[in-house]
């Protein structure tokens, strides 16, 4: 069990909906659905979560035979195909406003080849259960071809705190299993993301932009994670809560337009 209390639980989650841009009402569902406990959350999303893994021929991560880390695999993987697909329109609308700083469009494009390289390890070992997005306009500041960074920042700092979250429960699923080599590669990516929290922390006009002394977990397990980020808006497979419309994850993904290092865990 996470070890905050259920009032510090949803007053973090409260904030999450919020920087992600979540509707009054969506976000008010959600909250009441986390007041009545963990269980009521995960049984709003269970329909997601039985998504199996698409069928093919590639190698599958570990499992500890009670389907914990397949759970977790699958939902990984298909949220790094959703971070991909997020960034390949972001880059597409920066590139439409000269007016975005060139040190910002450089981090969005190292984000890009980080989040990249992400997909690129666990898809080796998990599938999503799916690559058909619906991703709300307020995410990028607007429909179309609108861009504003203060909403951007908002969006990825509420993003990558339930991804960060999604990594730890990766590092505890995989230390319970007895498999401390993912465990630690979760947390690789769990250090990763939280370097991208900061910079959305930043764009959101934090001050500070790095202000915790350890990453916050709130929920232990994949389908409060996913029931959070259903809550905010956006769909996996079908069609969100807020105002957006679906992209596709692109495949083949667009090559990283800047090189970076460490591009597997280790």
């Amino acid at each position: 069990m996470s070890r905050y209390s259920p009032s510090s639980s949803i007053e973090v989650l409260d904030r999450v909906l919020r920087d992600t841009s979540a509707p009054t009402g969506a976000r008010r569902r959600l909250l009441q659905r986390a007041a009545v406990g963990a269980a009521g959350v995960a049984a709003a999303s269970a329909g997601i979560l039985a998504s199996s893994a698409l069928a093919d021929d590639r190698p599958h991560g570990p499992s500890n035979g009670d389907g914990s880390i397949d759970d977790w695999g699958v939902f990984t993987s298909t949220t790094e195909a959703l971070t991909v697909t997020i960034l390949d329109e972001l880059l597409r609308r920066t590139s439409l406003h000269p007016e975005v700083p060139s040190d910002v469009s450089v981090t969005f494009d190292a984000v890009y080849a980080a989040e990249l390289d992400h997909w690129n390890f666990i898809s080796q070992h998990f599938d999503p259960s799916t690559k058909h997005f619906w991703i709300p306009d307020g995410f990028f500041g607007g429909a179309d071809d609108a861009l504003d960074l203060t909403a951007v920042g908002k969006g990825v700092s509420g993003g990558e705190t339930l991804f960060v979250n999604t990594y730890l429960v990766g590092v505890t699923t995989f230390a319970e299993a007895g498999d401390p080599k993912f465990a630690r590669y979760a947390a690789e990516a769990a250090g990763d993301e939280s370097e991208h929290r900061v910079l959305g922390q930043t764009l959101a006009g934090a001050s500070p932009p790095n202000n915790l002394g350890f990453e916050e977990f709130v929920f232990d397990n994949v389908g409060d994670i996913e029931a959070a980020l259903v809550g905010a808006g956006f769909g996996l497979g079908q069609e969100g809560t807020s105002p957006g419309r679906f992209y596709d994850f692109p495949d083949p993904p667009m090559a990283p337009p800047m090189p970076i290092s460490s591009n597997e865990p280790k």
